[in-house]
């Protein structure tokens, strides 16, 4: 089903500053006991962040504190530039207010932690708000109320924009939300700015987590049929020659930082950095079953909700309804990836992180789910109910974790009993 014309009314705006106010709120007080390391902390997260201050305030990109030690000498980031550039309005703020005020700015001062927490808090309810847009155009408001407030609040995405807000998922899943609404705003009309907003989008993406570049797929296929989709694009681009190369300029332009940065550091223009760790993957040996059912961060076991989503996703693949079938596409070689990943668990973390960023996917099979239900008057409050179990759920759990949940430590009497504390208030 191809999307009606979206605009952007006032209220929809209102609703995003309400939910960004509400979410940077419930961050805030939850990082509260833990302020000086929200920024500090040596791990993910400060790898992200860390561009930034030692762009603006230090200038110096060979003295990065969180690195990998090459045999050279050399340290090199693991993590891209790529969420750092979305969260540098934040903090070119935050700095801005430090020199206002009169405090010596580090990057690292309660401003920047401030400024670190709204822009977690701001782009996932972007995202949100670009979904719920989305939904009203095929579902009833209840409907889309409800499916994001399950999106939101019981899946982990919660957990990565309240309590680790810093990694890179809340950015991704807002990235690749804006690519569904630009993809589906171009096949109803095709214009030069949505057009260049995909490029700058998509390169952003791929600068963040290059395995998210999948959704090029759905930008190729979404909203038309199978034949006819590749010449409608690159009717796109012919139709919009100059941003077709803007675009690619851009593209390009956004990527030559952190080209100099690892032939710098490296002396080669392009560097798996991981790789520089021996960590790889077998792709003859995948975890499949595992990355969705494992005790070890699976999938389902810690946000339920998502294998209804899953189930109808995959029903209407089978029917051939809508953008199903691309989008299921998109989501097996995401899972297979990682999956292959030697640390398929994707590390000590609340639930299976790898999967939140393309919960826009998800999105219309849930609330195709729900639509019935909810509408019936028998079956409505019963729904409603489940939904809040499973709200309290992941919010509990969220707060309940404790690094590690990993094994040997973890199983699943441990997974259980936690389980049965997280039921309880």
């Amino acid at each position: 089903m191809r999307a009606a014309t979206i605009k952007l009314p006032r209220p929809y705006l209102l609703g995003l500053a309400l939910l960004t106010a509400l979410l940077t709120w419930l961050a805030w007080n939850t990082n509260a006991p833990r302020m000086g390391f929200v920024l500090a902390n040596p791990s993910d997260p400060l790898g992200y962040y860390q561009w930034l201050p030692w762009t603006f305030i230090h200038g110096d990109w060979s003295a990065f504190p969180y690195v990998h030690y090459l045999p050279s000498g050399k340290g090199l980031s693991l993590f891209t530039m790529g969420v750092a550039i979305l969260q540098a309005p934040f903090f070119l703020l935050a700095w801005v207010y430090c020199g206002l005020v009169g405090i010596p700015a580090t990057g690292f001062e309660l401003p920047f932690v401030f400024a670190r927490l709204l822009a977690a808090s701001a782009y996932t309810s972007g995202g949100i708000t670009l979904i719920f847009w989305m939904l009203r155009r095929r579902v009833d408001p209840l409907t889309a109320w409800m499916t994001c407030g399950a999106l939101l609040f019981a899946t982990t995405l919660y957990f990565y924009t309240v309590h680790e807000g810093g990694m890179s998922h809340a950015y991704s899943f807002f990235l690749i939300t804006w690519v569904v609404y630009l993809t589906y705003r171009m096949v109803e009309a095709p214009r030069w700015d949505r057009l260049l907003a995909l490029f700058f989008s998509v390169s952003l993406i791929i600068l963040i987590r290059p395995l998210n570049g999948i959704i090029t797929l759905f930008v190729l296929f979404a909203g038309a049929e199978i034949g006819s989709a590749i010449p409608t694009r690159l009717r796109w681009l012919k139709d919009h020659p100059k941003t077709s190369i803007a675009g690619t300029a851009l593209a390009v332009l956004m990527w030559m930082p952190q080209l100099f940065y690892w032939k710098m550091q490296t002396g080669s223009w392009f560097v798996f950095t991981y790789g520089k760790k021996n960590e790889s993957f077998d792709f003859t040996d995948p975890h499949l079953i595992e990355t969705l059912f494992s005790f070890q961060n699976g999938w389902f076991p810690y946000t339920p909700v998502m294998l209804f989503a899953v189930c109808m996703l995959l029903w209407q693949a089978w029917k051939g309804s809508g953008d199903a079938r691309v989008s299921v596409v998109v989501w097996c070689v995401v899972w297979y990836v990682y999956a292959s990943w030697w640390c398929w668990w994707l590390g000590s973390a609340f639930g299976y992180r790898g999967f939140l960023e393309l919960y826009a996917l998800f999105a219309f099979p849930l609330a195709a789910l729900l639509a019935h239900p909810l509408r019936h008057k028998y079956f409505r409050i019963p729904t409603i109910l489940v939904l809040l179990l499973l709200v309290q759920l992941n919010i509990r759990l969220g707060h309940l974790y404790q690094y590690p949940w990993e094994a040997p430590y973890w199983d699943w009497n441990k997974l259980g009993e936690v389980y049965l504390r997280a039921l309880k208030w």
